[in-house]
């Protein structure tokens, strides 16, 4: 066969075989479907804490809203009936507009705490992870950090002394207002409706205070979800977060006893 009936044929086939490599790489290059991203997003275990996270916020947001403003929101006696929350705020007597301010104040302190905590949390869930097999001592954590750049573990402690410090802040905060705010309602008694609803709003300021209390009140490197429940502890590294040494370790590797060498040791480097 002469060489110009060879060509065409070996270009036939450097044409298939660059048309099977383009479809390959356009199979490769195909985005996978909403479906696939959502049973992706549903065995991600960020993306459900973070969820969950942001539905309980909207819950907390709430509590602390009834529980800071209680001469706003408790029945109170005006004249013969019952204040309207118009009535509640705009009161002239000096003690009144003390607890209001200290309703308020007592707002803010909180709204920044969860400011705080929400940050604290997505360091948590970003940096580490909930991970039943490995120790939740102080110390095995600890050891665990190490595999995070510098940079991200002192993210991590930081934002857990500030939570820390702002739990303190809204526990003192908590209590004067609640002595301001039973002053004025007390002074405005009417009815039971007036104790229950005052006792209710405080119940939920107090079960927040307790809550960070012992989230907070850990061992350096005992990390507690402030939003997951049964007070889950961040124990390990999140896989793609881990760094490595420039330098692996190195393990020796023994002769076999089939061949009953003697041969010298080997030193393989670990990737």
């Amino acid at each position: 066969m002469s060489s110009d009936e060879t060509t065409p044929a070996l270009q036939s086939n450097d044409d298939a075989i660059e048309t099977i490599e383009i479809e390959s790489v356009k199979i490769k290059e195909k985005r996978p479907s909403i479906m696939d991203m959502i049973k992706e997003k549903q065995n991600d275990q960020d993306f459900n804490q973070k969820m969950n996270v942001a539905s309980t916020l909207v819950l907390e947001i709430y509590r602390v809203l009834m529980g800071a403003f209680l001469v706003v929101f408790v029945p109170q006696k005006c004249e013969d009936t019952i204040c309207s929350m118009n009535q509640n705020i705009n009161r002239n007597d000096t003690m009144s507009q003390i607890a209001i301010s200290s309703n308020a104040m007592t707002m803010l302190i909180f709204l920044f705490l969860y400011f705080i905590e929400v940050k604290r949390e997505n360091k948590l869930i970003n940096y580490l992870e909930v991970n039943r097999f490995t120790p939740v001592d102080n110390e095995s954590v600890g050891e665990a950090l190490e595999k995070l750049s510098t940079v991200k573990k002192d993210n991590i402690l930081k934002f857990d002394n500030y939570y820390q410090k702002a739990g303190y802040v809204s526990t003192a905060s908590f209590l004067i207002n609640a002595v301001l705010s039973s002053i004025v309602v007390y002074s405005n008694y009417l009815d039971s409706k007036t104790l229950t609803v005052y006792l209710t709003n405080l119940l939920f300021m107090g079960l927040k205070v307790s809550d960070v209390y012992s989230t907070v009140n850990t061992k350096k490197n005992v990390f507690y979800s402030a939003y997951l429940k049964n007070k889950v502890q961040f124990n390990d590294v999140d896989p793609d977060k881990i760094i490595f040494d420039d330098e692996s370790p190195k393990v020796e590797e023994l002769p076999s006893e089939d061949t009953g060498s003697s041969e010298s040791l080997t030193t393989v480097e670990l990737v």
